[in-house]
This record gives structure tokens, C-alpha cells and sequence, in this order.
């Protein structure tokens, strides 16, 4: 008797980004096949969310650090003081609106070896002067400042993050709806405004990771990165969160 072919059929396993609408950008360490290696370091990260973002460093000192066993025990890129990549993605294209009402939904699996200068997660334009936002940032002390649009309307600042969440491995979200901007780790929220503010005049600055301008006072590890140009519900987020999550050995609530 012949075995049905829905015995067959390899059972879907995972959670994968491309289910929700919206996605602009997802780069993921665990793919190796989108890695390409320059001995240890990272030239190349393809975009696997479909658009062809793909993000590089040609420079090799200034390449970031595959490490097989970094992440609980899984894949990730070490990112020092120089390193960075460069996805082609403009804020044009991986914010909603954002000459308007900017709208864009970030989870990343990440973290940072200090609540210091010496840590940051750095997420953003490759200029401030078009319009810079990154994430984690430290300016000395335990708080860290959450950027979009690199206003002060647009800037969240957390106090008193001096505890081991953010150095090891979690998930991160910040998301920028129009006026509502919300920074959670492992799906609770640790910080909020309900009157962000600020547009972007300039929307052709490049994508870039690791590394803020020129400055060379961050590292981090990056291990995955979706973003979505998207208005996502609560649930969606939740979702995304706890997929990516499960994927990382992270607890997400």
C-alpha cells in the first residue's frame, strides 16, 4: 500500500520572516550559504528577505567576525570599534513613509559586551546628516538612547541599564509607528513615547551596521535582523519576536 503523500512531505519547521507583510530586510547568520567569507570575517551578508539588499564591507580590516558558536552556541558576526557592513536598502526603502509619518518595525538577535561606550547597537544611515537613527547607543553612564530620525523628538532614553539583559544574547525591538516608539527585549517593553516626532528630509542614506559615522566606540554581535517598512500589529510583532527567538535559544515572553 503506498504511503500518502502528505506523510511524505517534510514538516514545516521555524518561523520564517516572509510570513508577515511588510518585510524589507533579513539578514541571518545562520544561512551560511548567504555568508561570504574572507577567511574569518564577513564581506558579504545576503539579503534573504527577497529585495536584494544585501549588505558588504569591501575594506577587510573593517569586516565583521563570523564566529560558528558566539550566540548560545550558534552562529553570529562580531562587529568591533571599525567594523561595518552596507546594505544598498536607502530609509526610502526600509522605512514607510518616512518624509511623513515614519513607520518600520526592527527585531534583531544581539547583543553588546558592555552596558558601556565600549558596547552599542549600532543600526542606521551611513550619515547622520541624512538622517541617522541607530539603537542602543551609549553616551557614558547606564542609559541608552534609541534613535529615529536622529531628533530629539525621536530620541528614547532608557535610564539605569546597567543589568546583564542587554550584554547577553536577546532579542531586541524597536519599532517607530508615526508618534508611537517602543524599544522591548525578549518581548516586554523597557521603554515608550507616545509623541515621537520628526521626519526625514533625506531618504537616499545607505543602510548601515555596526560602527556610528566615524566614531569608534561600539561593538556588538549580530546574529539575525528583519525589518519590516510596516504598521505591525501587536500580535504580529509578538510573533516575529518569539520566531526569532525560538531559533536563538531566547526565552521571548
Amino acid at each position: 500500500m503506498p504511503m500518502s503523500p502528505r506523510l511524505l512531505r517534510p514538516r514545516a519547521t521555524g518561523f520564517n520572516p516572509k510570513s508577515i507583510g511588510g518585510l524589507k530586510l533579513w539578514l541571518d547568520a545562520a544561512n551560511t550559504s548567504s555568508l561570504t567569507l574572507n577567511g574569518s570575517t564577513v564581506s558579504q551578508i545576503n539579503d534573504r528577505s527577497g529585495n536584494g539588499y544585501h549588505a558588504t564591507q569591501s575594506t577587510a580590516n573593517n569586516q565583521p567576525t563570523y564566529q560558528a558558536t558566539g550566540f548560545n552556541n550558534k552562529p553570529t558576526l562580531y562587529f568591533d570599534t571599525t567594523d561595518s557592513i552596507t546594505s544598498s536598502a536607502t530609509i526610502a526603502d526600509y522605512w514607510l513613509t518616512p518624509t511623513t509619518s515614519p513607520t518600520m518595525v526592527l527585531v534583531m538577535a544581539c547583543y553588546m559586551p558592555t552596558v558601556a561606550n565600549s558596547g552599542t547597537i549600532v543600526f542606521g544611515s551611513d550619515a547622520q546628516a541624512n538622517g541617522r537613527v541607530f539603537f542602543a547607543s551609549h553616551f557614558g553612564g547606564s542609559t541608552l538612547y534609541f534613535d529615529s530620525v536622529n531628533a530629539s523628538g525621536g530620541r528614547l532614553g532608557i535610564a539605569s541599564q546597567s543589568d546583564t539583559g542587554w550584554t547577553t544574547p536577546h532579542i531586541m525591538t524597536v519599532y517607530r509607528i508615526g508618534a508611537t516608539m517602543v524599544v522591548r527585549r525578549n518581548g516586554v517593553e523597557v521603554g515608550s513615547r507616545t509623541n515621537a516626532s520628526g521626519n526625514y528630509a533625506t531618504t537616499t542614506a545607505k543602510l548601515q551596521i555596526g560602527k556610528c559615522d566615524t566614531a569608534s566606540l561600539n561593538a556588538m554581535y549580530m546574529s539575525e535582523c528583519v525589518v519590516y517598512a510596516s504598521a505591525l500589529s501587536a500580535s504580529q510583532i509578538t510573533t516575529i519576536e518569539r520566531g526569532v527567538g525560538k531559533k536563538w535559544g531566547v526565552t521571548v515572553a
